[in-house]
């Protein structure tokens, strides 16, 4: 389930990437604005900070984490120390995501990543134009956050799986963090396909929230589930409002979906964010974007087969 909203947000004004071969986020106004990460390597300071802590919530607490906290009813951990749990749903089967058609970019080949191919820095990965960036205010540290490709969480066992068309390679991209932070990655600019235009676009993701269980290991709380997942869309990849979904299920693979007007956009650009505003062991992971137009009408609907490098989108 998703929950939706529309947020001139802290997250909400990056702008379309440059281009694939310097992937840079550009930026429209804000005080502070969130911090481009694609220009690795983060060695000094470390990119996940591990101090101690006297107190496991110092960021103010919004409603968007109050209501992530509830969502799930005080649910625990299916087993201690178990944060995907091993149940089947429709989405996928404990660390493992099922297949999906018209998926446009699934972060699988190994040679999209810029880790794999120049860059050194591992915890600042992006992935063919997909540039990722972070807030740098307060409690929250661009430094504190990683962005990295996972291996295990999507795949699950199949990540040497013959069946696959890409090469045997399988990956998630992955949020993670012990400090609080708010970080995401943002599409290519993504224009509108000729006929297209004053009609809609409905985005989707695969998200998976680990479920960290913490305020169990202090004996209190139902979990002090405070991290969440985000999907946003900009109707115009200059403009400076973003209009969101927000994903709460924790423990499994969920779908966050989200359809939008276009207006007189002429492009759009996707964020994919996760936000923790809490010293909690926070990991967020996601994969299978599809993204459609729909014409004006509603008769014609049109799913793109690439929304990675922009090349593909020329």
């Amino acid at each position: 389930m998703t929950h939706s909203r529309t947020l001139r947000s802290l997250l909400a004004l990056v702008v379309a990437l440059s281009a694939l071969v310097t992937p840079m986020v550009a930026m429209a106004a804000l005080t502070p604005p969130p911090l481009p990460l694609s220009t690795g390597p983060r060695l000094t300071p470390a990119p996940i900070p591990l101090p101690s802590f006297d107190l496991l919530v110092n960021a103010p607490l919004t409603a968007n984490a109050l209501e992530a906290d509830a969502w799930d009813g005080g649910r625990r951990q299916e087993a201690e120390g178990r944060g995907v749990r091993q149940t089947e749903t429709g989405y996928g089967a404990g660390l493992t995501l099922y297949d999906s058609p018209s998926v446009c970019v699934n972060f699988n080949a190994e040679i999209g990543w810029s880790s794999s191919d120049g860059n050194p820095d591992m915890y600042t990965d992006w992935f063919s134009g997909w540039g990722p960036f972070a807030l740098n205010e307060g409690e929250y540290k661009a430094s504190n956050v990683a962005v990295t490709r996972e291996r295990s969480v999507g795949p699950g066992d199949r990540y040497n799986d013959s069946e696959d068309t890409d090469n045997q390679e399988q990956h998630s991209i992955k949020f993670a963090s012990h400090a609080p932070y708010a970080a995401g990655m943002g599409s290519p600019r993504i224009p509108v396909p000729a006929g297209f235009e004053k009609g809609k676009v409905m985005v989707s993701v695969k998200y998976l929230i680990w479920d960290h269980d913490q305020g169990a290991k202090f004996g209190f709380g139902d979990g002090i589930d405070y991290d969440w997942a985000s999907l946003g869309i900009k109707p115009g990849a200059d403009g400076d409002v973003a209009l969101y979904n927000n994903g709460y299920v924790r423990g499994e693979w969920s779908e966050l979906t989200h359809t939008i007007d276009l207006g007189d956009a002429k492009d759009i650009m996707v964020l994919i964010q996760a936000q923790s505003p809490a010293y909690l062991n926070s990991n967020i992971y996601f994969d299978d974007i599809k993204i459609a137009f729909i014409n004006m009408d509603g008769t014609s609907t049109q799913y793109m087969k690439e929304c990675g490098a922009v090349e593909a989108l020329k």
